[in-house]
């Protein structure tokens, strides 16, 4: 049984890494989530580790310092874990709702207590005693895994407290993780000979990065695309700008988008005369409601005050021109807002394919 346990304890410990391989480098932003994640994940695999050891440097009559030494590691890396897991726990939750501060006290009180217990019962022989020659379990040996366990009731209070503040898949992944060591409990009251804590724990691990830290990486590439994205849209519309329009044609001048829509809004100056620029504003606006419903799906570009130009991709050119008639007679319906033409081709450059268009008003 020792050597699955080391075994298994050796394979976690490469997930282990990979994980913490993946947090380290895949998110670019230390926030304090990230970095207890980090840590978590830091304190697993010295845990796994001096566990193994401890596997590994047992022979039956032999108790030597080095034993003693992995024993107290492995026990202590655990109540770590466990109030770095709290508080990148309450990390995730603050990022919807406010947490008091005196909310983690608990976790910390009951981590300290396990951690004293285990160094005190480890000198004292109340942890693991010799006896004929084998390693037994003292009077202590289930008060670290009792104290753990109320730990865990009170997250799972306080994951119950917060459901609201939280995503489904977050707390499919918290009420997961937290799951683990109660499952590796009851494996021990059946079967005290067996003790795949750390296993579990890189399963557990494995659980949480894959929904909710992997997660949280992508959501900060995505912030950085929408914020260099910012540089192209249009703040008045939500359209893409001048600039966006310039990089399609540029990037896109290779018969990529089949179809092409420029128009020229009308009316503006004498609307700017009668009524101000601030109505001006409003019927532009009100003509991109009606460009976007006409061409769901499409780039839209604002190109100047006046001028859209309208990029479609995956569209038959029977759509194109069933979405134009709609197009046009949403034109004639609101006093004519605007000039347009179109453009379907499944070879022309992008640049023609706009010239044409342009040739059209």
């Amino acid at each position: 049984m020792g050597t699955i346990i080391i075994s298994s304890e050796i394979v976690s410990v490469v997930f282990l890494i990979i994980l913490l391989c993946g947090s380290v480098f895949g998110a670019k932003d230390r926030n304090k989530g990230t970095l207890c994640f980090c840590g978590c994940l830091v304190a697993a695999v010295i845990g796994t580790l001096s566990d193994a050891v401890s596997y590994v440097t047992f022979e039956p009559g032999r108790y030597d310092a080095v034993l003693t030494a992995a024993n107290i590691t492995a026990y202590v890396m655990t109540a770590v874990m466990f109030i770095l897991f709290t508080i990148y726990f309450f990390s995730v939750i603050e990022t919807k709702a406010s947490v008091p501060r005196w909310a983690i006290y608990p976790v910390v009180v009951i981590s300290a207590l396990d951690i004293i217990l285990v160094v005190i019962g480890t000198v004292n022989n109340k942890m693991i005693y010799m006896e004929n020659g084998e390693v037994m379990d003292g009077d202590w040996s289930d008060y670290p895994s009792m104290l753990l366990f109320l730990g865990i009731l009170y997250l799972y209070f306080v994951l119950f407290s917060y459901r609201k503040a939280m995503s489904f898949a977050q707390l499919l992944a918290f009420g997961g993780f937290l799951f683990f060591p109660i499952a590796d409990s009851w494996i021990t009251l059946f079967n005290a000979g067996i003790d795949f804590t750390y296993p579990l724990v890189t399963l557990a691990f494995m659980v949480m990065y894959v929904i909710i830290q992997e997660h949280a990486i992508a959501e900060e590439s995505m912030k950085k695309i929408l914020f260099e994205e910012d540089s192209f849209t249009d703040p008045g519309t939500g359209f893409k700008n001048r600039r966006a329009y310039d990089e399609a044609v540029k990037a896109r001048d290779r018969g990529r988008a089949k179809a092409v829509v420029y128009c020229n809004v009308d009316h503006l100056d004498e609307i700017r005369e009668k009524d101000g620029p601030e109505a001006v504003d409003k019927y532009v606006l009100g003509f991109g409601e009606i460009l976007r419903d006409s061409f769901p799906g499409a780039d839209i570009c604002r190109v100047s005050e006046s001028n859209f130009a309208v990029f479609l991709y995956k569209i038959s050119e029977s759509l194109l021109e069933k979405r134009v008639r709609s197009f046009s007679q949403a034109m004639e319906e609101n006093g004519g807002m605007a000039t347009f033409g179109h453009v379907y081709s499944d070879t022309a450059p992008l640049f023609d394919m706009v010239r044409d268009c342009k040739e059209m008003i």
